[in-house]
């Protein structure tokens, strides 16, 4: 209140002494006037008192003119704030919709909403007090998912750029039904050597180990060695890997490349059926000749039905002109 007036005051204090001002004058018009009309008894007394009175209507006028234009402005005052309050309300019922949308479309799809909801939660955890390169790290890995459920939900596949480790242990770890697999010896083996190749390294290792853990589950897992060279066939190193494989429950056939079928060789590639519903497939960079194993260039996932009956069919084919190992 006190602060009201001493923010008024200086402003205010000319405005009443203009107010007093044009009173008196107007006032003292209104007397030599009334007093040259007024003739007779009194004439004095009532020329007083109608200048009185007129300077007193004069004055309540002024005061009603400011008080109107002070209550106007006060009014405008109330209406922007009126207006800026429904503003940063209408923002906070739609910032509420969206997220009562994204939450309803959550709940519509075919994830689970708790590990969904636990992913959000989490990524909150990710604070401002975190050094710049954690943030960007995080924001990275999101953009990176967002990216793929965008591919695979839209276009049903999507491109890894290299050698995946993570879909490949995913998808084997949480097979239902089936997984079967074309292994061509120009992926997984060194030139004409299977030893250094892929089945020798962690990811090599670790695959395997996920598919024993799917047959004890009661899941059917086969596999075709696609053999380039006849000379991999009499491998040392080959006999301990299809043997391995065997031994934790999955299903081998060997198919030498000059016997596959004539109209699928040009055709033949390295992949994998996981529940004969999406195919995950490695594309290797061209063998050198020089021992060293080869490149993989990209990794494609695909979920698309026309294209994964392809890679079933296929499969078939390939099973039945390959021939268990002696």
């Amino acid at each position: 209140m006190s602060d009201k007036v001493s923010k008024l005051s200086p402003a205010y204090l000319p405005k009443i002494v203009r107010k007093v001002l044009i009173t008196v004058l107007i006032g003292g018009m209104s007397y030599l006037v009334t007093n040259s009309l007024i003739h007779g008894e009194n004439e004095e007394l009532w020329s007083l008192l109608l200048a009185t009175f007129i300077s007193g209507v004069l004055f309540v006028v002024q005061f009603l003119v400011d008080v109107d234009t002070q209550l106007e402005a006060v009014r405008q005052e109330q209406r922007t704030q009126h207006a800026s309050t429904h503003v940063l309300v209408a923002d906070g019922f739609s910032k509420i919709n969206e997220a009562s949308k994204l939450f309803g479309l959550m709940e519509a799809s075919a994830l689970q909403t708790d590990v969904v909801t636990q992913f959000v939660r989490n990524a909150t955890k990710v604070g401002e007090d975190q050094p710049e390169l954690v943030k960007n790290l995080v924001h990275h890995e999101i953009s990176r998912m967002s990216k793929f459920l965008k591919e695979l939900g839209d276009g049903g596949h999507t491109i890894y750029e290299g050698e995946d480790r993570d879909w490949l242990l995913a998808l084997a770890a949480n097979t239902r039904v089936s997984l079967d697999a074309i292994s061509l010896s120009s992926v997984d083996a060194r030139d004409t050597e299977f030893d250094g190749g892929f089945w020798m390294t962690d990811l090599g290792q670790r695959y395997v180990k996920a598919q024993r853990d799917l047959v004890q589950r009661g899941v059917r897992a086969r596999r075709i060695f696609l053999v380039e060279r006849s000379e991999s066939l009499d491998s040392e190193v080959f006999r301990r890997i299809w043997k391995w494989q065997t031994e934790v429950g999955i299903e081998v056939r060997i198919l030498p490349y000059s016997d596959a079928p004539v109209t699928l060789r040009g055709s033949l590639s390295d992949f994998i059926l996981f529940d004969g519903v999406i195919y995950y497939e490695s594309n290797p960079s061209p063998q050198r000749g020089d021992g060293i194993a080869p490149m993989i260039l990209s990794t494609v996932l695909v979920r698309e039905p026309e294209k994964v009956r392809e890679k079933v069919d296929r499969f078939k084919e390939l099973w039945e002109a390959a021939s268990p190992p002696a």
